[in-house]
């Protein structure tokens, strides 16, 4: 996801290739599908009918493929326009990200830079200060490229002393606040320098006697991470 003056922008795939979408395009898209015109879906996202059709032809361009078929009327009628597939996946492609973004809309935000990159192994590395955290080679990435790291509270586990398992970003810390929010406890880790936010329930708690000042490993998987270029 970027940003763009006024909104995001959301990066799809599509048939391999990727395009950056935002709202104002979306509602464009949607309104043709469900009227059936372009000059009423311009007017109903608020779009100017030249400005619409420019942003039509510069999505066909980015994909290669057409979005819209527009069918020409005769005197009595009968022209009109609409999606093709391609332009039906779009729309559902972008409700996909935007509900998955809504859900995380609380995550963990931590700025870093692309340090290592393994084609072999498919996974990039970071480091939060001196620690390496193995991320998921999804897209293209340089090595040096800023990216901004997004981690969900609730795919972050805890435990008391370290675990042999898959997953390979574990880290030590320790518990610099706990609050009751939403039904689970949200607990605050220092890991020297980075902080992470973590959600368990009032249960795991009390199992593992969590408190202020107590030592935790945390973990979370590679899989589970979101990267966004900065």
């Amino acid at each position: 996801m970027t940003k763009s003056k006024d909104e995001p922008e959301y990066r799809l795939e599509i048939g391999g290739k990727l395009i950056l979408l935002d709202k104002k395009k979306f509602n464009l898209l949607k309104f043709i599908d469900e009227c059936g015109s372009i000059t009423q879906a311009s007017q109903k996202s608020d779009i100017p009918y030249r400005s619409a059709l420019k942003y039509i032809e510069n999505l066909e361009n980015d994909l290669n493929d057409l979005l819209v078929l527009t069918k020409r009327g005769g005197k009595g009628g009968g022209g009109g326009s609409e999606l093709t597939t391609k332009g039906k996946l779009l729309l559902r492609e972008y409700r996909k990200v935007e509900s998955v973004i809504k859900m995380h809309t609380d995550v963990n935000e931590i700025e870093s830079e692309i340090a290592e990159i393994d084609e072999e192994k498919k996974i990039i590395n970071i480091y939060f200060g001196e620690k390496r955290v193995i991320l998921p080679l999804r897209g293209e990435f340089k090595i040096g490229e800023k990216i901004l790291v997004l981690i969900s509270p609730e795919d972050i586990f805890l435990t008391l002393e370290p675990q042999k398992s898959s997953v390979r970003n574990v880290f030590k810390g320790i518990i610099t606040r706990m609050e009751l929010k939403n039904q689970v406890v949200r607990l605050n880790i220092d890991l020297g320098g980075v902080n992470l936010f973590a959600d368990i329930t009032q249960y795991a708690r009390d199992e593992l006697e969590l408190d202020l000042g107590k030592e935790v490993f945390i973990g979370f998987k590679a899989a589970a991470i979101a990267v966004v270029k900065l």
